[in-house]
């Protein structure tokens, strides 16, 4: 998945976890910090449980990702996967639906 497809992927996610989310505008890079987005914690933590569900990340190991951008969400997904995530965001959006 490229940098395009991930952010669509994520701002698609943000849809799915906070439909009522009127105020948020398409995250456009990213760079963007998860704290930019609006997103509260518990937004944070369904977001964690799609992507890690997607990539095939443990639990175990998802629980204690930190991360500070956008990137970082992903890259930690991508560091401990365990399956190939879906090639395009709309397969993966269609699987979390």
């Amino acid at each position: 998945m490229n940098d395009a497809q991930k952010l669509e992927l994520f701002n698609g996610l943000v849809r799915v976890v906070r439909p009522a989310f009127y105020d948020y505008k398409d995250a456009s890079s990213l760079d963007v910090s998860l704290k930019d987005t609006g997103l509260d914690s518990l937004d944070m933590v369904m977001m964690g449980i799609y992507l890690s569900s997607l990539y095939g990340v443990p639990e175990s190991v998802a629980k204690d990702f930190a991360p500070e951008t956008i990137g970082q969400f992903f890259e930690l997904n991508e560091t401990h996967k365990t399956q190939e995530p879906p090639a395009t965001a709309s397969e993966a959006l269609e699987m979390v639906k």
